[in-house]
């Protein structure tokens, strides 16, 4: 068997973007902390590619022989990205898609939709998710949902991107499961249902999804959905920083500031705010500015 080196499943996400929910301010020892913005995504990503492949034990990630994954911070280390990586591995990956391998079939259609090792083509990245989805395969169900929800490579069509997304749920895919949830949420091609929306963003979680992860933060930290409980808004962001998702490591930086739901530590918020930042989050540095000037 050849040796394929595992790849970190990489989500491109669309950008949040933001409005302003201002809290009334807390009282800290003694006095008043200054307003502290609460920013609530008016869109919720929902457009995620997934580079991923699954042993036989079901593991997000292709195994080299030997049993060791490559994670993203060894690619990062050897300047290497991850369409770099994935491109040189393009024979490889074809033979075992023209093969049958649905798994491989969904990676040869990420390669067609972002050019990475073959020319960019909609036409064939779209046969290839199609080839996958015809053995339930539900990565290429939720990248098929994608195409239609954002009309890349095919009309859009909202309704038609819900049937593959839910097809994908089925099959167990957390990222159809996060994007079933959106769809519920905003009302995008299905009846708008909340509570819908809630219940797959938990599934998704409960898989393992760091941006549902997140995203359920969000729902019990605003009370979107469920009851604000600011300590389950903590259980839920803790997992969700590891994968670095900006808005977790800004907001569970706020509660650790605050003390809410977590005990305060204000020197980890900082540690934390810094971390969102460097993750593309402007509110964080904004946050820094205000409260940690030096």
């Amino acid at each position: 068997m050849k040796k394929f080196l595992s790849i970190f499943a990489a989500a491109l996400m669309l950008a949040s973007c933001g409005q302003d929910d201002k809290k009334d301010p807390q009282e800290q020892e003694g006095k008043k902390t200054p307003d502290i913005q609460m920013i609530i995504p008016q869109k919720i990503p929902v457009n995620s590619t997934n580079v991923t492949f699954e042993n036989n034990q079901g593991s997000n990630v292709l195994q080299m022989e030997e049993g060791k994954p490559l994670d993203l911070s060894q690619l990062q280390a050897g300047n290497v990205t991850v369409g770099d990586h994935v491109a040189s591995q393009i024979d490889s990956i074809r033979n075992m898609a023209e093969q049958g391998d649905a798994k491989f079939q969904y990676a040869y259609g990420v390669c067609y939709e972002k050019g990475w090792g073959v020319e960019q083509d909609m036409k064939e990245a779209m046969a290839w998710y199609n080839k996958a989805a015809e053995q339930n395969n539900g990565p290429a169900f939720n990248s098929l949902g994608n195409l239609y929800r954002t009309g890349t490579g095919v009309k859009a069509d909202p309704k038609k991107a819900v049937e593959f997304y839910q097809k994908g749920a089925v099959e167990k895919d957390s990222q159809s499961m996060l994007n079933l949830g959106n769809c519920y949420f905003y009302g995008m091609g299905v009846g708008k249902d909340e509570n819908a929306a809630v219940s797959w963003w938990k599934a998704a979680a409960d898989q393992g999804n760091a941006y549902a992860m997140a995203q359920m933060g969000d729902c019990y930290y605003f009370g979107l959905g469920v009851e604000k409980d600011l300590s389950k808004a903590v259980e839920y962001y803790t997992p969700a920083i590891e994968k670095n998702i900006s808005s977790a490591l800004y907001r569970l930086g706020i509660l650790y500031y605050t003390g809410e739901g977590v005990d305060k530590d204000q020197a980890y918020a900082e540690l934390l705010m810094r971390k969102a930042r460097d993750a593309g989050m402007k509110e964080a540095q904004d946050f820094l500015d205000k409260y940690f000037k030096k």
